[in-house]
């Protein structure tokens, strides 16, 4: 059994919970969060996006119980150097809060006994940072690690797979992505960006994406070849990938849907999925790949001009990868 505690328990902290208890070798065994319990406790149960848990939750005494599953330690420390997250049994911390981004905020943990500290977000130093399915191979029992963000474990599938095959000379994207908790309800100062202090659930909002960096690190060979940005729609979740290629030799469409369709079942597999049935955002809600390629909206032009589109449920997806790079580090 993989014990684990998790900092942070927000839309990925929860999704991990929840995806968790789809799993026979996780145990959730503490939670850190300096919100209420009784609210938190109640969002967990109760889910907008993800729908009811079904599962009778109750929480006391600092405790957290889930019907049928073993009761979980909650902590509402706001220090983050004062969690002994060890001394309660877990093997593996994930960072979840958003808050702490670098080695020397995270390291606390691992001295305090955690084998392991997976950062679930991009970090802000030079952490090393793993996508399954991309570059996870190239993991060397390192203690602290990013599993980078949910667009460039989305971006990165696919860059890897045409780079591999065709050859990326060059790559621009754009990220139609679901409004997240940051952005406000009503116009409202954002610090250094004035298209993000407009109402989230009103607008379509043009912004900056840190996912260039992050699928860099992931992908170095790609450095100098790609940039992008982000698009904000009034949508709480789902994401959709818009990529154009510049691809280093001549292929048909067919090339191309046979290349990632090939990898979604073979190499790719629980990684890429395909979507045949013109889906929409909403039937993306719980699809726990990394990335769903349309093949329908994805061509080639002139033989070396590529348009790719493809899904991600940027939290039911990426709390199913966090969760498998913490399996793959325990067993290497």
């Amino acid at each position: 059994m993989i014990n684990i505690a998790i900092n942070g328990f927000g839309r990925i902290g929860r999704s991990i919970l929840r995806a968790s208890l789809l799993s026979k070798d996780i145990s959730i065994v503490a939670i850190n969060d300096i919100h209420d319990w009784e609210i938190l406790s109640y969002l967990l149960e109760h889910d907008s996006t993800h729908r009811a848990l079904g599962l009778e939750i109750q929480y006391s005494q600092n405790t957290l119980k889930i019907e049928g599953f073993p009761p979980i330690h909650t902590l509402t420390q706001s220090n983050p150097n004062r969690l002994d997250f060890a001394a309660l049994g877990a093997d593996i911390v994930l960072e979840s809060s958003g808050k702490f981004l670098d080695s020397h905020s995270l390291a606390h943990h691992c001295q305090k006994g955690a084998k392991k500290v997976i950062l679930c977000a991009s970090p802000t130093d030079d952490i090393p940072t793993f996508a399954l399915g991309v570059n996870h191979t190239q993991y060397k029992g390192e203690s602290i690690f990013s599993n980078a963000s949910c667009t460039a474990n989305a971006l990165a599938p696919l860059c890897k797979i045409l780079d591999q095959d065709f050859g990326i000379e060059l790559m621009s994207f754009c990220i139609t992505h679901s409004y997240t908790n940051e952005q406000s309800l009503l116009d409202s100062v954002y610090p250094n960006d004035k298209r993000r202090s407009r109402a989230a659930a009103q607008n379509i909002i043009p912004t900056s994406t840190g996912a260039s960096g992050t699928l860099i690190r992931l992908l170095p060979e790609l450095k100098g070849k790609i940039a992008g940005h982000s698009v904000r729609v009034p949508v709480p979740n789902v994401l959709l990938l818009d990529i154009s290629l510049t691809l280093s030799c001549n292929i048909t469409t067919q090339n191309l849907h046979q290349s990632i369709i090939q990898a979604a079942q073979d190499s790719m597999r629980g990684i890429i999925d395909v979507d045949y049935k013109q889906g929409v955002s909403s039937d993306f809600i719980g699809n726990p790949h990394s990335v769903v390629f349309v093949p329908d909206l994805s061509y080639v032009l002139n033989g070396k001009m590529a348009r790719i589109m493809a899904w991600c449920d940027n939290e039911w997806g990426y709390a199913n990868r966090v969760l498998d790079m913490a399996r793959f580090c325990v067993s290497n």
